[in-house]
């Protein structure tokens, strides 16, 4: 819970693409509902209901909300499925920061698209779902990009072998960017690294989004991706990285899509 509400800024810029004149909007995979709650304050004349499967951060959230005052804000613990049996839809639906645990969790792309395809049941038509999470382009896996000198630096670091070890055990060899990049985002979670490294960050790239919103009849509205500057500096600091180096190199992605 510490790491997700320390990214709260940065997450907070989903806000940009909730439309304006939402009545109603779904955040799935809310955890305490910090972002929930924050994003509640930002639009007063929207109701925001956030989900979540762990009953502690539900609690939490309720907790939370009833602390700041927020009223235009509530909670449950229950399947985004089981929501279609309500009359209620939505203007937006959020996927902030957790449909990398579906498909890691869940059965791979194939729960990626059964949780779009309910959130698309549950929009109103011109309803937008609005994803935020880390997702790389395709030709990532492909091109040598400054790809050789990015792995010289990070394997000449002895005390980030072990962790290199083990990814390249579930995800493959460093030697392509998507590697690269992927191991960025994750080898400083040391804490709780057995997990950490096993769950996928990145498994669903730009091209296979557009495809599944193709599928789901949506229009793609906007998608952009970007580094975070906290790990811009981290990663020249840890690794001696340089512009040059970390220009091809990503953190945090959106992509936006609208029901016909």
């Amino acid at each position: 819970l510490k790491r997700l509400t320390g990214a709260l800024q940065e997450k907070l810029h989903v806000s940009k693409y909730i439309p304006a004149k939402a009545k109603n909007v779904l955040d799935v995979g809310c955890a305490d509902g910090s972002i929930t709650i924050e994003l509640a304050r930002m639009f007063p004349k929207t109701h925001f209901l956030g989900i979540d499967l762990e009953n502690g951060f539900i609690k939490r959230a309720v907790l939370q909300a009833k602390k700041q005052r927020i009223k235009n804000v509530s909670f449950e613990k229950i399947y985004l499925r089981d929501l279609l049996a309500r009359p209620r839809r939505y203007d937006a639906i959020t996927f902030i920061s957790i449909l990398h645990e579906f498909y890691t969790y869940g059965e791979g792309i194939s729960s990626v698209l059964k949780g779009l395809a309910d959130a698309h049941e549950l929009l109103k038509v011109d309803g937008e779902i609005v994803i935020r999470d880390m997702i790389l382009y395709e030709y990532t896996k492909h091109t040598g990009f400054r790809v050789q000198s990015i792995f010289k630096k990070l394997s000449s670091k002895k005390d980030k072998q072990k962790y290199i070890k083990d990814f390249e055990r579930y995800f493959g060899s460093l030697e392509n960017l998507y590697n690269l990049n992927h191991f960025l985002l994750k080898y400083f979670y040391t804490e709780n690294w057995d997990r950490e490294c096993q769950e996928n960050y990145v498994p669903v790239t730009f091209e296979q989004y557009e495809q599944l919103f193709q599928f789901l009849d949506m229009d793609l509205q906007f998608k952009h991706s970007y580094l975070m500057p906290f790990l811009r500096d981290k990663w020249r600091k840890d690794f001696g990285l340089t512009e040059n180096e970390l220009e091809g190199l990503r953190s945090t992605s959106f992509i936006v899509a609208k029901k016909q």
